[in-house]
């Protein structure tokens, strides 16, 4: 109730916007996965609005606001998630949650922003990402998207208290305070950045939910191949002893992009999952550590082959085909898909899944997309 309270109170003090400064989306979601280890085959949808808008305030200031609300259901029931690790005030309302669906409200968005000079401030809930490798990179360490993740286009909230210092036109400073669940998972970090003669620089560091890390990366271009190398390492959590996968461990990866020829991309990348393990059976274990848990990895694996290919068949058709392979296990995911503009606002995009590899049982998993059934996706998208 005193949030409801405290959001009335800041709207009614920001002055009305034009109707059309409002932007979002709507999106109807519907998805096929085949027999797992844990589930038969089932059907699930989804309906999804989402209104997002930045009004001014002052000349130097601005108040950012964004809302979600999203209805599921599914054929066969099972728990629903809905932790948010890097979130210390509960603004989501759940309603008519049962085993086969569920609704749920959610402020995504709410912050203040603030320009003084060269330096810009930001408190309250908002995005926050680092990292230039596009597929899975080692530094977007906060509420980073799974590698097979489809729709990225809205960054998960987090409640957080940023300070930019534009040291240069080149570079600049970020001081970042990140509230968790409770004190113990709380974030400060410090970050780096500039844009060098042959390329950005990237220099990470701190505290995130208890465990010391730092991180490092750069990006540049030579003979019109991308070129990008990210590495982030971790220590232990010393209030957690035992909770993460491992006392230490880093996570590095290597990207390269190029245009192969007129409209046609490709992007490939080298992971090592230093949080993972080596031996599929320990996969459970894995998943269920603290660093999972918080949602700041997915692979359970150690090493990793992550490409994607994109063609332009038409002005309003794009071609996509993505591939993540467990370099130990062999076990693959293969993923074709098509993007077709149908209008200037509305888009279809379609994909299937294919997964093999070794399969092995609820208790001894014998490869990381064996025992996963394929899975089919369709999802039409109107932005306003």
């Amino acid at each position: 109730m005193r949030l409801c309270v405290l959001i009335a109170i800041l709207w009614g003090l920001i002055p009305l916007s034009p109707a059309e400064a409002v932007q979002g989306h709507t999106r109807l979601i519907s998805t096929w996965q085949d027999t797992t280890l844990f589930y038969p085959s089932q059907w699930s949808s989804a309906a999804e609005l989402r209104v997002h808008d930045r009004m001014v305030l002052t000349s130097s200031s601005s108040f950012e606001w964004g809302a979600t609300a999203t209805s599921w259901y599914r054929q066969h029931p099972s728990a629903w998630q809905t932790v948010r690790p890097n979130q210390r005030i509960d603004l989501t309302k759940v309603t008519g949650e049962n085993d086969h669906s569920t609704s749920r409200g959610e402020i995504d968005r709410l912050a203040i922003h603030a320009t003084i000079d060269r330096h810009q401030l930001t408190v309250g809930r908002q995005a926050i990402g680092f990292g230039r490798i596009v597929l899975y990179s080692p530094l977007d360490i906060i509420a980073p998207f799974a590698p097979d993740a489809l729709i990225t286009d809205v960054r998960p909230g987090i409640d957080a208290l940023r300070w930019n210092i534009n040291l240069s036109a080149a570079s600049q400073l970020q001081a970042i305070h990140i509230w968790g669940q409770d004190n113990a998972d709380n974030s400060t970090l410090v970050a780096f950045e500039a844009l060098l003669d042959w390329g950005d620089l990237l220099l990470l560091g701190g505290e995130l939910a208890g465990r010391p890390m730092m991180g490092a990366g750069i990006a540049g271009q030579w003979s019109g191949i991308g070129l990008k190398l990210e590495a982030t390492t971790y220590g232990r959590k010393p209030h957690r002893d035992g909770d993460d996968p491992h006392d230490e461990f880093t996570i590095a990866a290597v990207e390269c992009d190029a245009r192969l020829f007129d409209d046609v991309y490709l992007t490939v990348d080298y992971l090592f999952n230093g949080c993972g393990s080596d031996k599929p059976e320990d996969a459970t274990a894995i998943l269920a550590s603290a660093f999972y848990q918080e949602q700041r990895a997915y692979l359970s694996g150690r090493h990793y082959l992550i490409s994607a290919l994109s063609a332009e068949l038409h002005p309003l058709v794009t071609a996509e085909l993505f591939g993540l392979l467990n370099l130990e296990d062999h076990s693959v995911m293969i993923r074709p898909g098509l993007n077709v503009s149908l209008s200037d606002n509305l888009s279809l995009d379609m994909h299937y899944a294919w997964l093999a590899g070794h399969r092995g049982s609820v208790s001894q998993p014998a490869s990381e997309f064996g025992d996963q059934g394929d899975q089919a996706s369709v999802f039409l998208s109107y932005y306003f």
